[in-house]
């Protein structure tokens, strides 16, 4: 029964890895690619509302359970081609073929549980790198799109078209949200709301002071060109602060490193060196106690460490 089991649990495991292998090998090709993944939907099925519906679906997960909206949120700014609960199933049943894989082969419990999670949650964790770096995108892209809807309003085009200019001139991510933002315009939403809208999507301090900036000129009037300009040179200073800030904190990132992994490689320096050394004691319940309390200053000096060198601008 054991065995049958472990084939199963194998045979899941490599079809779950080969689809996930797929996976980012199409989502990766695809997006080599893409100039801006509105303009070829649209191209594709040839409706022009195509962005629409995407966005009806993500409004709706979004008004769902709020670890799912967090996660489709996720999922978004990503670009992968993955339904939350796809994603929790996926993450799920690879955890539990990993545990009964490393079950059948006579893993010790601790061990089993530590490596099925690891390796299950891979998953997950590649969704949040590939979401973290199009946010990344996202705002470096901001500062030469706010420069060409100044230009597109020195040159005479009305507030509207100037942003259409950014959904098509510019490459995807922002091209293509700010695509999806003239998409609900031109259906009746109100231009603060789907600018709103747009910076849900991808947080961004800069964005929230560039719907600031649309929404306070409507209201007042005033010259939108000189505010935009002013705008863009506060983003590239705030992100030449960031830039030497980075470096003049590299050193102390590099000693939190440094101090961080030490213990770790110690441990495993140990455990490679006189493997006795930590099993002769795991069968003491007294051993965990007393452990808790060196990784427990362990973790707190991490979270400080890493406290001391971030320094928000």
């Amino acid at each position: 029964m054991q065995i049958y089991l472990l084939y199963a649990a194998i045979f899941i495991s490599v079809i779950l890895l080969i689809e996930g292998i797929w996976f980012i090998v199409r989502s990766r090709v695809s997006n080599d690619a893409l100039v801006n993944k509105r303009i070829k939907l649209i191209r594709k099925t040839g409706q022009q509302d195509v962005g629409l519906s995407l966005l009806r679906d993500h409004r709706k997960r979004r008004m769902g359970n709020r670890f799912i909206a967090k996660l489709d949120s996720m999922i978004w700014a990503s670009n992968l081609k993955i339904n939350p609960y796809g994603l929790l199933i996926l993450t799920g049943t690879l955890v539990v073929c990993l545990f009964l894989v490393l079950s059948v082969l006579g893993v010790d419990g601790r061990q089993r549980s530590i490596i099925a999670l690891f390796f299950g949650t891979l998953p997950y964790g590649f969704v949040a790198m590939r979401a973290r770096k199009r946010r990344k995108l996202f705002n470096e892209q901001l500062i030469p799109a706010v420069d060409l809807v100044s230009r597109g309003l020195q040159a005479g085009h009305p507030a509207a078209v100037a942003l259409e200019i950014v959904a098509k001139e510019m490459p995807d991510p922002i091209g293509t949200e700010f695509g999806l933002a003239i998409d609900e315009i031109n259906y009746g939403l109100d231009r603060t709301v789907a600018l709103r809208n747009l910076g849900e999507r991808f947080p961004s301090p800069d964005m929230q002071f560039f719907n600031a900036a649309l929404e306070v000129q409507r209201e007042t009037g005033g010259n939108l060109v000189e505010v935009l300009n002013n705008l863009t040179k506060m983003m590239r200073d705030r992100k030449a602060m960031g830039m030497k800030v980075k470096a003049m904190s590299a050193e102390g990132r590099v000693t939190g490193w440094i101090v961080g992994l030490l213990p770790l490689i110690i441990v495993l320096v140990i455990n490679l060196m006189m493997p006795s050394y930590y099993r002769d004691h795991l069968d003491n319940p007294s051993f965990f106690q007393i452990m808790a309390f060196p990784l427990a200053f362990y973790i707190a000096g991490l979270v400080w460490m890493k406290r001391l060198v971030t320094i928000r601008i």
